[in-house]
């Protein structure tokens, strides 16, 4: 079944029913998993639709919600695949960006068959261009990503989804499972996320990320190679000075003028004033397009201020709000927020 006929049958039955339906019972009723539920809703919610959800007893479907079908023929949404991409590929156009996110956007809320259509005739265009593509025949298949909904791992999730590629999700308890032979096989850390591509294993959110945009360069969330300057140094920044003097400075711990000359990051001020210069004024961190950079800063950036290890600074706010609503966020925050209310 296509997304496009999910998404219509899911609004029928919130339609028919009265009053919450749990996100099993509604699961259940649609013949779809959980996840793929988490998925639609978030995918709904993101273009406008009003679907309100309480922990524990379940959503509700504002009244009056109707979604018009966009009826194109395959031959027009060819058409229209063609026309923005040739603007998206062109880097030094001020439309490259927003013709990016059209494409993305238009593809998500088509039925499978039409939205991988759009995807194929970016990535034949770009090939046509001259520029060299990986296809799927020359990666390995097989993506696995391990991860728990309140870890870390919620970055990978969001990168994934916004890669638009296949993958089989393993979640894994805290504790035992985590220490269980078979991952620690994965990563002898014990610790998630970390994915399996094939034969390739990466541990480390950040190295998942900027591998994930390598194997992928159709999903253009890399710069091109010769354009990676504020691209790795704001990712890694994020991954080293930014996590680390988060974590101290969450455990209690002010280090001495001397000890400061000893850590990489030096002192939390120094940091916190270093992103918030990287990211004032800025839709994205590393250049005019959405990149991985902006999935990892942009998650250390909205996770901080939510739970209050990085202040609500200004620049945060702007920068955060042109990220939060992105429908790849949406899906992993619907993810996240059912895990909680079924008290993972």
């Amino acid at each position: 079944m296509s997304r496009m006929s999910r998404l219509h049958d899911l609004l029928q039955v919130m339609r028919r029913h009265d009053g919450r339906i749990s996100g099993p019972d509604l699961a259940e009723a649609l013949g779809i998993s959980l996840r793929s539920l988490y998925q639609d809703i978030a995918v709904l919610r993101a273009v406008g639709v009003e679907i309100a959800s309480e922990p524990g007893v379940g959503y509700v479907l504002a009244p009056g919600v109707m979604l018009p079908p966009l009826r194109l023929t395959e031959a027009q949404f060819d058409a229209l695949a063609l026309g923005l991409s040739r603007v998206r590929d062109d880097a030094t156009g001020p439309l490259a960006s927003p013709a990016a996110e059209v494409l993305e956007r238009v593809s998500e809320a088509l039925p499978e068959e039409l939205g991988e259509g759009l995807a194929r005739i970016g990535r034949e265009e770009g090939a046509l261009a001259g520029e060299p593509r990986a296809t799927a025949e020359s990666r390995p298949r097989d993506l696995i990503f391990y991860t728990h909904p309140l870890s870390r791992g919620g970055i990978v999730h969001w990168m994934l989804e916004e890669l638009g590629v296949p993958y089989r999700m393993e979640t894994l308890a805290y504790g035992a499972a985590m220490k269980a032979p078979d991952y620690l096989a994965v990563n002898p850390m014990g610790k998630v996320p970390a994915i399996r591509h094939g034969d390739t294993v990466v541990t480390e959110a950040a190295a998942i990320c900027a591998y994930l945009a390598d194997v992928y360069p159709e999903a253009g969330l890399a710069p091109a190679p010769d354009q990676r300057g504020a691209y790795y140094r704001w990712l890694f920044f994020a991954a080293g000075p930014v996590e680390a003097a988060v974590s101290l400075q969450g455990c209690g711990f002010h280090p001495t003028v001397e000890q400061q000359g000893r850590l990489g990051y030096g002192h939390y001020d120094t940091v916190v004033d270093t992103l918030a210069a990287a990211v004032a004024g800025r839709r994205h961190i590393a250049g005019d397009t959405f990149s991985a950079a902006d999935v990892y800063v942009g998650s250390h950036i909205g996770w901080g201020m939510e739970f209050g290890t990085i202040p609500r600074r200004p620049e945060f706010e702007a920068y955060w709000a042109g990220l939060r609503d992105r429908p790849a966020r949406l899906r992993c925050q619907a993810f996240i927020d059912e895990a909680m209310a079924q008290g993972a």
